[in-house]
């Protein structure tokens, strides 16, 4: 009865231990054609059946987070993505149930932070008819693999939030690049203080700093300005006209300027599979903002 036990032991040890190394090249090459299946069966080989210790789960992200920035290719990508569902779905968990903060609460927002970011990566190294079935997809995969390990799943009002917000992020970047400026995502450092990406005018050298927001979201900004007292009911209401308001992130002298800007269907049109259908308002826009308020103060490209 020990001996069958042991062996019993042995045989699930090597079902579920990683597949790094060669074994995990070869996986990831059998799959080119359906990414979101090849990509999920890379992660389920290598995520243990129950709730992993923190240190495994670490050495799974860093792993596929490397693999993706070496490579590029979507299916890396949506490794990395799916690894990094249990946390960032526990953290989001953890900042709707306390928003008031918590006592490792910046950990928890960067790991959201990571997942955002991946989340863009991934959908900017894919082609058009991937990108059409990633949201459906793309969550289905983290469904699975936070399951395997035993944690919360993101629910389906958390995603549509995520989608939502990044969705009109990576279409302004796309509008951007496909009309000719300069742009870059930022790093944790630069989304800490609140860049959803950089725009840049390549004739000029002047930039701006953006943070994309939905119409509600940006709503609510300029509320929370109002009562920080760094805006008043007056330029409130000349800001929700303009669909922009300019904020200062950060302590003097390093204080960053960042321009929020409100995606407002009725000025920029609708989004198609994270592309605005139509980016010429948003070249319109851009050139106004780097004309009026660009930048020229040699921090473009420092938070990449």
């Amino acid at each position: 009865m020990q001996h069958t036990n042991t062996l019993q032991k042995v045989v699930l040890w090597r079902r579920f231990r990683p597949q790094f190394g060669g074994s995990y090249g070869r996986q990831s090459s059998q799959n080119e054609q359906d990414v979101y299946a090849g990509a999920l069966r890379v992660v389920e080989r290598a995520m243990p059946h129950r709730r992993p210790k923190a240190a495994r789960l670490d050495a799974l992200i860093k792993h596929f987070r490397a693999q993706a920035e070496q490579s590029g290719r979507p299916l890396d990508w949506l490794v990395s993505l799916y690894s990094q569902a249990p946390r960032a779905a526990a953290a989001q968990q953890q900042m709707d149930q306390h928003p008031y903060g918590y006592h490792d609460k910046k950990a928890r927002l960067y790991e959201l932070i990571d997942f955002n970011d991946t989340f863009v990566a991934a959908i900017l190294a894919m082609d058009q008819s991937q990108r059409a079935q990633f949201v459906t997809r793309a969550k289905q995969g983290c469904d699975s693999v936070c399951y395997q390990a035993r944690g919360p799943l993101f629910s389906d009002a958390q995603w549509r939030a995520i989608v939502r917000g990044l969705t009109r992020e990576i279409a302004v970047y796309q509008a951007a690049r496909d009309r000719g400026f300069d742009a870059t995502m930022p790093n944790r450092t630069g989304d800490a203080i609140g860049i959803d990406l950089q725009v840049r005018d390549p004739e000029s050298g002047r930039y701006i700093n953006i943070d994309v927001k939905t119409p509600s979201s940006f709503r609510r900004r300029l509320e929370e300005l109002v009562q920080e007292g760094r805006l008043t009911d007056t330029e409130l209401l000349q800001a929700d006209t303009r669909s922009y308001v300019i904020e200062h992130n950060g302590h003097s002298p390093g204080a960053v300027e960042v321009i929020v800007l409100c995606m407002l269907p009725d000025k920029f049109g609708e989004f198609g599979d994270f592309r605005l259908l139509n980016s010429e308002p948003m070249r319109q826009m851009l050139n106004f903002l780097i004309r009026e308020h660009g930048l020229n103060d040699g921090r473009y490209g420092v938070y990449r």
